[in-house]
């Protein structure tokens, strides 16, 4: 469903060190305003409407009403260029701006993201 590059595991297993987030799993979300997506990412609770799921060693989680838009993406962790500062990097095949980096793990843009449901 979402893969986490080596970088970003790195990252994140850093963050789990922290005593704030002890038993808590990494989510993934995103809202969606028709024109962009806006990804939001911390430590959370399991609920029992979520998605329990594994990438690189990382237990993620992800709302069942969120994973068609979340669906084949990719996290990352490197250098943003806007302002040479270090982030995580969300490549979302689903985002109506997505536009592929070279990256070879970086998925293709899909083409039916206006046939979204929810």
């Amino acid at each position: 469903m979402i893969t986490i590059t080596k970088r970003a595991v790195d990252e994140i297993k850093l963050s789990m060190y922290n005593p704030d987030n002890k038993g808590l799993m990494v989510r993934f979300a995103v809202e969606d305003n028709d024109k962009e997506f806006q990804y939001l990412m911390g430590f959370d609770e399991r609920l029992d409407s979520d998605i329990h799921l594994e990438s690189n060693g990382i237990e993620y989680l992800v709302s069942y009403t969120q994973k068609q838009l979340l669906e084949g993406m990719v996290v990352d962790f490197d250098e943003l260029i806007e302002d040479n500062t270090y982030g995580f990097i969300f490549m979302n095949p689903n985002d109506p701006q997505y536009e592929p980096p070279k990256e070879e793990f970086a998925p293709n843009k899909k083409n039916n993201s206006k046939d979204k449901k929810n």
